[in-house]
């Protein structure tokens, strides 16, 4: 018996083993006695052999422990704190150690990847994953967005997500402020441009994606003229290639005002007569009709104190005085104007060449900002809507459509949707079916329903640490993170854990820095484009 242990240890090292299994369990995870000189931490991806099984394991926990009993740990530990002596112990290594808890990811045998069904033998010895085993993971990987992070190791792979229908099945980044959000949304869209078969709207309340002096954009990547589209309401020193943001308020239906802003259902029904009764002039007549033709139009169906209110309301989301001077961005509407295109039908024309549409809303806010997110989501939502049911090959043309957001629960939280659904409720209900898919960003999501969490099937984890914010992320995830909590506790900048039908297991991710591309892109291009003295 003692020959075949040493017999089994002495083939461990051979292999290079940083620990044995010594017990476990496939719902509790596998416990692995590390040896002293392991180097390993929390989220780090281990591998087991086992006859012809290998077994994928990751840390979630360790611990120290010892064969010597604890009543002699604690006698010994007070001689040393009292008399400061120092004890010197025959095979210290043998006597105390660390113990890793790890879960088991997936089960490879004959090169087929199984669910955790299965454990591994007493003493089968574990070592330190090698990237080059975990190449399946890139299997229809498109777009690029970091390393696995797997500290004990000192090779890396790249990790590819597979845009395809992940897109349209909505995402949500989640994370404490500082933690990478805006950087991984970045990196992402980066990758959707490499693509050049999917489109995506971005709304920028920050004006950081788009980039400007002080910040690293879309626009620093080399090909940003050709794939990126910028609307902003600046009205002096635009960038090259910029759109104004304008918006004609004939443009506006009663859709995008209703669960967006706060109206009473009086306010409701009256905004939705009054637009039945006068069509796309329903605003500029809501602000031009005295009391007498408001009476004689409507027979007393809208009292004349819900007009003052919605008058009010209304002017002051668009920021439009009572005598109907306009502000930056909400136009009245004129003949001129109505002969142009607008920024609606620009956005559906970039659509189909696959263009990334940064809509700036950094210098509006509140109600305002609603609206113009609200009617631009409802126009794309409803276009990609009518052209699947009524002209199927135009829908064709069109690509998968990612919409990308702030402060999610300003439009997708339990008290938002209490007082009415709203178009972003219904993209995350239904918008996979139309391939128009959902990236919200927040830095609370227990302030989303459940029923909302649960649609946003990949999430992108980037540490959080409120403990209620990390369970409901947990319980709605499409994937088992239960035993991460820990790790997604103490993740670092730029670290992720990443969930997802769409990947075989969590992974835990390094994510890019955005501005080491932007460096890296154009160091390329410098490269492909030398500058010639001569000229």
């Amino acid at each position: 018996m003692i020959y075949w242990i040493k017999e089994l240890i002495e083939m461990g090292d051979k292999m290079q083993s940083i620990g044995n299994v010594i017990g476990g369990s496939t719902e509790k995870g596998i416990s692995i006695r590390l040896k002293s000189d392991a180097k390993v931490n929390i989220g780090d991806i281990i591998s087991c052999k086992n006859s012809e099984a290998t077994f994928y394991l990751k840390i979630t926990n360790l611990y120290i422990s010892s064969s010597v009993p604890n009543q002699f740990i604690e006698e010994i530990s007070g001689k040393k704190l009292e008399r400061e002596e120092n004890y010197h112990f025959f095979d210290k290594e043998e006597r105390f150690y660390k113990i890793a808890e790890t879960k088991i990811l997936k089960i490879k045998n004959n090169d087929k990847l199984k669910p955790p069904k299965d454990v591994p033998s007493y003493f089968s010895e574990v070592y330190l994953a090698n990237p080059k085993e975990f190449e399946f993971l890139n299997e229809g990987g498109e777009i690029e967005i970091g390393y696995l992070k797997n500290e004990a190791s000192s090779e890396s792979l790249k990790i590819k997500l597979p845009a395809n229908n992940l897109i349209s099945h909505h995402m949500l980044i989640v994370a404490a402020t500082g933690k990478g959000k805006s950087n991984f949304a970045k990196v992402f869209l980066k990758g959707i441009m490499s693509c050049d078969k999917y489109s995506a709207i971005v709304f920028d309340p920050h004006n950081e994606y788009y980039g400007g002096e002080s910040i690293k954009g879309l626009r620093d990547l080399p090909n940003a003229n050709n794939k990126v589209i910028y609307f902003t309401p600046l009205t002096e020193n635009l960038p090259a290639g910029a759109e104004k943001l304008e918006i004609c308020v004939s443009d506006l239906e009663p859709e995008d005002f209703f669960g967006m802003v706060d109206l009473t259902s009086a306010q409701q029904e009256a905004i939705a007569l009054i637009y039945k009764t006068y069509g796309k002039n329903w605003i500029k007549e809501l602000f031009e009709q005295n009391i007498d033709e408001r009476q004689k139009t409507f027979n007393d169906k809208i009292q004349n104190v819900t007009f003052a209110t919605l008058k009010r309301k209304i002017g002051k989301m668009l920021d439009i005085s009572e005598n109907m001077e306009e502000g930056i961005i909400f136009k009245m509407p004129s003949n001129e104007e109505s002969k142009s295109k607008t920024i609606y039908d620009k956005i559906k024309e970039e659509l189909k060449n696959n263009k990334i549409i940064i809509i700036d809303t950094s210098m509006v806010g509140g109600d305002a900002e609603k609206i113009i997110t609200s009617s631009i989501v409802n126009k794309v939502y409803n276009l990609y809507r009518y052209n699947k049911q009524k002209k199927p090959k135009e829908f064709n043309i069109y690509p998968e459509v990612l919409i990308l957001f702030e402060e999610a629960p300003r439009v997708l939280g339990s008290e938002v949707l209490s007082k009415g659904t709203n178009v972003f409720e219904r993209i995350a209900r239904e918008g996979r079916k139309f391939k128009v898919g959902l990236c919200a960003i927040t830095q609370m999501p227990s302030l989303l329903p459940k029923e909302i969490l649960s649609q946003m099937n990949t999430k992108v984890i980037l540490g959080i640490p409120s403990p209620e914010d990390r369970m409901a992320i947990i319980n709605s995830s499409s994937q088992n993170i239960s035993d991460e909590s820990l790790e997604i506790q103490m993740l670092e900048i730029g670290e992720a854990l990443i969930t997802s039908p769409f990947v075989k297991f969590p992974l835990p991710v390094n994510i890019y820095d955005f501005n080491q591309i932007v460096r890296e892109c154009n160091k390329d291009k410098k490269k492909e484009n030398p500058v010639n003295p001569g000229v």
